[in-house]
């Protein structure tokens, strides 16, 4: 018989109290206690013991011990159905949150208070921005820096995924990850920092697996809602952002790069001649030019950049965490590969294209939003009005040509 302490995660232990030891049972993390007294011993019963005579205990231990792993595991699922009722009720209130942040806080606090732990980020996927973003934190050193998934290992995320529990720690990399996933869609991941002296038992690890499993729905919903508003940004002929998409997310990285003292540019784009195309082969050919246009746009710029239809046959792109010099370099990959191949429109219908560009780069040529615009505006129809088929860069004094 073990009169010892008990193993952490032991449901059931069987304790001889033995003569004078019945007032210091360990009090450890078991479900059920058999205890073990002798005929003349009595002492005050503790929830969760079962008491019998060693004698009677020794003639049949295995009726003692089986209807002690029948009362554990009721008690076992019992507290789990109570974990389930718990959340169930909390999914309940988090559905009726309108606020995505409202909803993530409340779900990092209740994430933190299982594992014991007091500080957390979760991070939401945003289509608008194809990247993950901080939905809420309380961790002083998380900096929304605009990667993909900010501070997330790639390998211990792939091992959250991999894991059944939707969960991953490693204290050499000082992090938990826990995923957040509706079907296919990772929706969410949750880091945890955590130190070498911090313990995560395994049964907080299971009722975490329980709890993000119960709630990634709730996030699902915010993911599809905002999949939804993504879809109202795009421009319905070329599936670029909109002027909507465009006014909101310039104010937002002019935002950002001022918090954190960054640059980023923007790049107007006008076609060249394109009422020619219009006038010679229909509206319907104009609108084939403008999705071919695009497309072109789309593929010599990074997954990052936002390219925006502006209106008409205007285009504009923002790049984040790009100065003027290679803001000129993108712009030149999109006017090379505008004129590199002509567009075919249809049986017959092949034509050449190119446009104008104009430049501006935050914080060297403006500061608010109405600035840049009119810069990079200014740089591009001096461009127009002069060569066509360049870039121009906007400037406290002129605008500076790029050669062919």
């Amino acid at each position: 018989m073990d009169s010892g302490p008990e193993r952490e995660g032991t449901r059931i232990v069987v304790i001889d109290s033995g003569e004078g030891m019945t007032t210091s049972r360990p009090a450890g993390k078991s479900v059920v206690r058999v205890v073990l007294t002798g005929a003349a011993e009595r002492s005050e019963r503790r929830q969760g013991e079962l008491w019998t005579e060693r004698a009677v205990f020794l003639q049949s231990p295995g009726d003692y011990l089986s209807f002690a792993i029948d009362l554990a595991e009721t008690i076992v699922h019992a507290a789990a159905l109570q974990s389930e009722v718990a959340y169930l009720n909390q999914i309940h209130e988090l559905m009726s949150m309108s606020e995505a942040s409202m909803v993530s806080e409340r779900i990092t606090l209740t994430v933190l208070g299982i594992l014991g732990l007091e500080r957390g980020t979760l991070f939401l996927h945003d289509p608008r921005l194809e990247r993950y973003v901080v939905s809420f934190t309380n961790d002083d050193v998380t900096d929304d820096s605009g990667e993909f998934l900010p501070g997330v290992p790639p390998e211990l995320l792939q091992r959250a995924l991999a894991s059944g529990q939707s969960f991953a720690a490693d204290a050499s990399m000082g992090t938990i990850i826990m995923s957040l996933q509706v079907g296919d869609d990772l929706v969410g991941v949750i880091r945890v920092p955590i130190t070498k002296s911090d313990r995560i038992g395994e049964e907080a690890v299971v009722k975490v697996a329980q709890y993000v499993h119960a709630v990634a729905s709730v996030l699902g919903n915010i993911y599809q809602l905002t999949r939804s508003r993504d879809l109202a940004m795009r421009d319905d002929l070329t599936k670029a952002y909109n002027r909507r998409f465009f006014e909101a997310y310039l104010d937002e990285e002019i935002e950002r790069a001022r918090r954190y003292g960054s640059v980023f540019s923007i790049i107007f784009l006008d076609m060249d001649d394109l009422k020619m195309v219009n006038n010679f082969y229909g509206h319907l050919s104009g609108s084939r030019t403008l999705q071919e246009v695009a497309k072109r746009i789309l593929a010599a710029v990074r997954g990052i950049d936002k390219v925006v239809r502006f209106g008409g046959d205007e285009f504009c792109t923002i790049l984040p965490q790009t100065d003027q010099e290679q803001a000129i370099a993108v712009a030149n990959r999109v006017r090379k590969s505008l004129i590199a191949s002509g567009f075919h429109l249809g049986e017959g219908i092949d034509i050449s294209v190119s446009a104008s560009f104009g430049i501006a780069t935050y914080p060297a040529h403006g500061v608010s939003k109405d600035d840049l615009i009119r810069q990079a505006d200014a740089a591009m129809y001096r461009v127009k009005s002069t060569t066509k088929n360049a870039v121009g860069v906007a400037t406290v004094q002129d605008t500076r040509v790029s050669p062919l």
